[in-house]
């Protein structure tokens, strides 16, 4: 009996051992893509995924890229039904394609899942589970709120940054005329994503929408018209946006402003401001500051993007469960803490947003949260991909002058209109 005891309890340990080192045992690698943002310049994720394979024996590859590429290796993959990626970005531009697809796990009846959907941020849970089902869990909080350099304002004797697009113009002329900055504002209008990101706000800053409530174009409406012409003429007319703005995405618009080379960023990620305070990165330190609005045309007219990313399986992926367990260890409320004060990020968690110490390292999140209810996700549709290419095209002709504005937007219009929906 004392034997048969000794070797139950062997045998006990032995389970509780591998089924705690089971994944380890199994020598799993993922796979994973997702962009490298720019609110990660120390390499947070990346050390985050080495860290997990030390704990579980699971290796994570991880491919990275500017959004454009890693859209453009997602979307034929999951198409495809392939099962290179394990775990795949799942943009909030994604969601409405993604729910008619089947492409990625349902994470409801993982363990632990449902501490996440009552936990998070409930917009958030909202945003990524289409259809009933939970299917992502937020990696990237992004809400773009507008920054300014104080000192070089101060300097030219500018009391408040500008809350209309006019008064960034005039601010930017006499920072200019001072030989403060070359240029007022460094845009991110490459033809990439960043670029219809930039049009679709611009044109809501100036009180029109790309599509109507029932999905039909809307940019030729004179609101629209006019926040095109804006953008055409601050390059050209008003000379206040660099010309090298057509070939500049968001990291090195980020950069740009953390140099100390331009004087305004209308839409910057909330993590910006942190970077913005650490010599390592930054040029600006205790300059930068956030807006206490958005710029609109008019002073009554506010509005921004807000344009979370997530992470979800595939359900092409041959290791769901080791999937789900990377998902869990980057993302519970411990980790997107200290995720939080080591980037800046906005944290997913709701309880966070009252933590004391999030609160005392982030006092500036106060004058974010002026801004917060006026920002807006992209457009809602299933065709999102082809209506993004769309108007990147067209807006960069117009900011080319290849084409005059009024016929890039109408050749915008027919190009939509043809295309299946």
């Amino acid at each position: 009996m004392k034997r048969l005891m000794i070797w139950v309890m062997v045998v006990t340990l032995m389970v509780g051992f591998f089924g705690l080192a089971g994944f380890a045992a199994k020598k799993v690698t993922l796979t994973l893509i997702m962009p490298s943002h720019e609110s990660d310049i120390l390499g947070y994720f990346e050390a985050k995924a080495v860290e997990f394979e030390k704990k579980t024996g699971i290796k994570v590859n991880m491919v990275t890229g500017d959004w454009d590429n890693v859209a453009d290796k997602v979307l034929p993959a999951l198409a495809a039904g392939s099962s290179a990626y394990d775990i795949v970005e799942f943009d909030n531009c994604w969601v409405a394609q993604f729910a008619e697809t089947g492409w990625l796990r349902p994470l409801e009846n993982y363990p632990g899942a449902q501490v996440y959907i009552d936990g998070l941020c409930p917009a958030l849970v909202d945003l990524f589970s289409p259809n009933g089902h939970f299917y992502g869990i937020t990696w990237n909080n992004d809400l773009r709120v507008a920054m300014y350099n104080a000192r070089m304002l101060k300097e030219a004797g500018i009391a408040a940054p500008p809350a209309t697009w006019d008064e960034l113009v005039s601010q930017s002329q006499r920072l200019q005329a001072a030989g403060i900055v070359r240029y007022g504002y460094m845009a991110n209008w490459e033809k990439t994503q960043c670029l219809s990101n930039d049009y679709t706000l611009m044109v809501r800053s100036f009180g029109g929408r790309t599509l109507d409530e029932n999905g039909n174009p809307a940019m030729d409406s004179p609101q629209a018209i006019a926040a095109l012409q804006w953008m055409v003429d601050s390059i050209y007319k008003y000379k206040v946006v660099d010309p090298a703005s057509l070939t500049t995405n968001q990291q090195m618009a980020q950069d740009i402003f953390l140099r100390g080379d331009s004087a305004f960023f209308p839409q910057a990620w909330a993590g910006l401001y942190f970077y913005s305070r650490n010599p390592e990165v930054s040029n600006v330190v205790g300059e930068i500051e956030p807006a206490a609005k958005s710029l609109g045309v008019t002073r009554n007219i506010q509005t921004g993007l807000t344009l979370p990313e997530a992470l979800a399986i595939s359900s092409f992926s041959e290791h769901p469960d080791e999937a789900w367990a990377f998902l869990d260890f980057i993302a519970n409320k411990q980790t997107n803490k200290m995720q939080s004060l080591a980037t800046g990020s906005l944290p997913i968690w709701m309880d966070l947003w009252n933590d004391p110490d999030l609160l005392a390292r982030n006092p500036h999140w106060k004058e974010y949260a002026k801004q917060i209810p006026y920002l807006e996700g992209l457009d809602v549709v299933i065709w999102y991909g082809e209506l993004a290419e769309i108007m990147q095209v067209e807006v960069m002709n117009a900011l080319t002058r290849a084409k005059t504005v009024e016929q890039a937007v109408a050749d915008m219009i027919a190009k939509i209109n043809a295309v299946e929906k």
